[in-house]
């Protein structure tokens, strides 16, 4: 598991990309990430209080239109899943 995250540096950059692009728009965010246990997939969680504010499919389309500019497309395709939250979504609440 650890060859397919050392591997995987684009993952670092799309986390740092999309925290710097929310920040532009005025979204403080905070982007963790796994791979998905037995893939060369990964899955990332994208927190930020605003997406309150925020229908779940805008925080969608937001988010992976960052991503599309990002990474390139076999990239994208390793992207199993991304899941936008606020922090108390994340808890169940």
């Amino acid at each position: 598991m650890a060859n397919i995250t050392k591997s995987a540096g684009f993952v670092s950059k799309l986390e740092k990309d999309i925290v710097n692009e929310l920040k532009a728009i005025g979204i403080k965010a905070k982007v963790t990430s796994e791979p998905v246990p037995t893939t060369k997939l990964f899955r990332l969680m994208v927190l930020s209080p605003q997406f309150k504010e925020m229908y779940h499919s805008e925080r969608q389309s937001l988010v992976w239109r960052i991503t599309e500019k990002a990474i390139s497309q076999a990239d994208q395709n390793r992207i199993s899943m991304i899941l936008t939250l606020t922090a108390d979504e994340a808890k169940g609440k």
